[in-house]
Order: structure tokens, then sequence, then C-alpha cells
């Protein structure tokens, strides 16, 4: 029994071991730029309901969320997501929007600030969106599939965000 653990013990050491040290030489070979820009420290799955600025899911800078429009949701078709911002330092920010794109339907963000006015959207058919964030302000940035009807096309979308300067 003692001899089936200490070999047990033995070989997870040397794997544990060998795993690092290759680990190690992968990590020496590859360059290392002196600013890295980051545009995603976490991915994660958005939570219905967010289709209004009261349910809004919380959005993080640098972070990716995963969602879906043009399903029904709780009953209702969806064709709006909603996500709430809060700036901890002043950053020109670009938010960059995954998905497809139809002929008659395609996806769109705009930003709001937090009394729910339109600050800036995005241009037809231009999956992105700079905007200068306030250090201590909160925003809520929209995804909306404009001209999606019930029974379309399904948008399945990522959004990242990665800070210019």
């Amino acid at each position: 029994m003692k001899k089936t653990l200490l070999a047990s013990l033995g070989l997870t050491l040397l794997l544990s071991t060998s795993a690092g040290a290759a680990f190690a030489e992968d990590a020496d070979s590859v360059p290392v730029a002196k600013e890295s820009n980051l545009t995603s420290l976490l991915e994660y799955h958005e939570q219905e309901p967010n289709d209004s600025f009261e349910q809004a899911n919380y959005y993080f800078i640098t972070d990716a969320v995963i969602g879906t429009l043009g399903e029904k949701v709780q009953g209702t078709f969806e064709n709006y997501d909603v996500y709430k911002i809060m700036a901890s330092r002043s950053n020109e920010i670009q938010f960059t929007i995954q998905g497809d794109s139809y002929p008659d339907s395609w996806l769109e963000l705009t930003l709001y600030d937090s009394n729910g006015q339109k600050i800036k959207r995005s241009r037809n058919g231009q999956y992105f969106l700079n905007a200068d964030l306030e250090k201590g302000k909160d925003y809520y940035l929209t995804v909306t599939a404009l001209g999606l009807q019930p029974g379309g096309h399904i948008f399945d979308y990522k959004i990242s965000s990665e800070v210019v300067r």
C-alpha cells in the first residue's frame, strides 16, 4: 500500500515538473511586447432578461460577453439586450461586436449615459463603436438587431472591448 502511494506521488511530481518545464519553454519562446492589449480577460454569457436599463447585465471593460437575439425569451420576442458599464478609469474604449449580418438585418451598438440619453451609435453595418468614458460614471451599452422580425434570423453575438487610450 505504501509503495503504491509513494509511486503515485512520485509519478504525479514527475508529471507536474515535466509539464511545468514544457510550459516554461513555450513561455520563453513567445516574444513579449512592451505594451499588451488584452481584448478579453473573461468571457461569459448574458443573463436573461436584460431587455431594459433596469434589467441590464453588468459589463466590464476588456471582458467579453456572448448573447443571442431573435429568440422568444419568457414569451417575448427578443431583439434588444442591455449592458451596464461602470467606468473605473477615463479612457477611450473600442467596443466590437462579432455576429452575423444579413441584407435585411444587422447588429447595432448604442451607448447611453446613466440618464438614458443616447451618446453614440455605431454606423449601419459597422460592428464597432469608439467612445470616451469618464471615470466614476455609469453607461449603458445596447445591442439591437435592426430589421429583425419574429421568426426571422437568430443572432448569436459576442461583444468585446479594449482600451484605445
